[in-house]
């Protein structure tokens, strides 16, 4: 599994003193791990609509323009689940952090200890929230976290998974494993299923997914796929 994490501060020396310890946590855990730097709310932001694929937020309060309450205040009316921790160089805002269930505090200057310990505990609260998917390749047992689908498609007697990772070929139908999935998923036609988390644009006739791939989907589904969308944000 891949984590991805964002580091938004409008100090560039910060952020980049910043990545290089979140890089020497995961590098010391074996821990797979994107990491995108923002330097400002409004950056983030951008991102943020267009993927919403963010497992972790390292977020500077004292930023120019809109402040890092102001942000997770916004993030929270549609996102519950992105782990937001707070970097700041003063305790003014800490009663705050409570109304946004941000994870932590990191005071600066920021110790590797500290912030090491503040990780380990987001990825725990990561391991308890995601769910997998068992399947079997090649004989071999799998365990696909559902937040990495992008899209299902059938192809004959098989099914292809597709994650930003891999593809796997099983032989089961859509069908199939439509029952094994939860409301983050979508049909969004006979042979199209797709995850919700990746959904980028949607029109009429087809979905453009977070990654640029193109998918159908059915006449008089616009409007559920919409409502769908609604449900799971």
């Amino acid at each position: 599994m891949e984590i991805k994490i964002a580091i938004c501060d409008d100090e560039h020396h910060q952020a980049e003193y910043n990545k290089m310890l979140v890089s020497k946590w995961a590098g010391e855990n074996n821990i797979n791990v994107t990491i995108d730097m923002f330097e400002s709310a409004e950056n983030f932001k951008s991102a943020w609509r267009e993927s919403n694929i963010y497992d972790i937020l390292l977020l500077d309060i004292e930023m120019s323009g809109q402040n890092g309450v102001e942000l997770a205040r916004e993030i929270r009316q549609s996102d519950a689940k992105l782990v937001i921790i707070f970097i700041t160089g003063y305790t003014d805002y800490i009663s705050e952090g409570y109304d946004v269930s941000a994870l932590h505090y990191l005071m600066k200057p920021i110790k590797d200890d500290k912030l090491f310990e503040v990780l380990d505990k987001a990825m725990q609260n990561l391991d308890n929230e995601i769910e997998t998917l068992a399947i079997k390749v090649n004989r071999k047992d799998i365990l696909i976290p559902l937040r990495d689908i992008i899209h299902i498609e059938s192809s004959l007697n098989f099914i292809l998974i597709n994650t930003a990772e891999e593809q796997y070929k099983v032989k089961m139908s859509l069908v199939e494993i439509e029952d094994k999935l939860g409301n983050s998923f979508f049909k969004c036609t006979r042979s199209f299923i797709v995850g919700l988390r990746y959904v980028h644009i949607i029109t009429k006739k087809e979905i453009i997914l977070a990654n640029g791939v193109t998918l159908p989907l059915a006449r008089g589904l616009y409007q559920d796929i919409n409502d769908a969308l609604i449900k799971y944000c």
